[in-house]
């Protein structure tokens, strides 16, 4: 199952995609940001491990934050607009 979710949060929209699967160990989650990082169970799997560098990186450039959540089962990103400004 995967659940999409926008909201405002003070001055920021938050967009969250969250699913139910094996998830990211915490240990795990500010390194698979790297570029070419993968977790040891994902080398097997095609991939670059560049996925979420590119997020990252995107997100850097609208000024926006990207985090990994529990989702209990399975995790969520989570991306943190700025409100624009008129």
């Amino acid at each position: 199952t995967i659940k999409l979710s926008v909201a405002r949060q003070d001055e920021r929209v938050v967009a969250g995609v969250a699913d139910n699967g094996p998830g990211i160990p915490a240990a795990e989650r500010e390194k698979v940001f790297q570029r070419l990082y993968r977790l040891d169970h994902s080398r097997s799997t095609s991939g670059s491990g560049l996925g979420l560098s590119l997020v990252r990186a995107i997100a850097d450039l609208h000024g926006a934050s990207i985090t990994l959540e529990d989702c209990r089962p399975g995790l969520a990103v989570v991306v943190r607009f700025p409100l624009a400004m008129d």
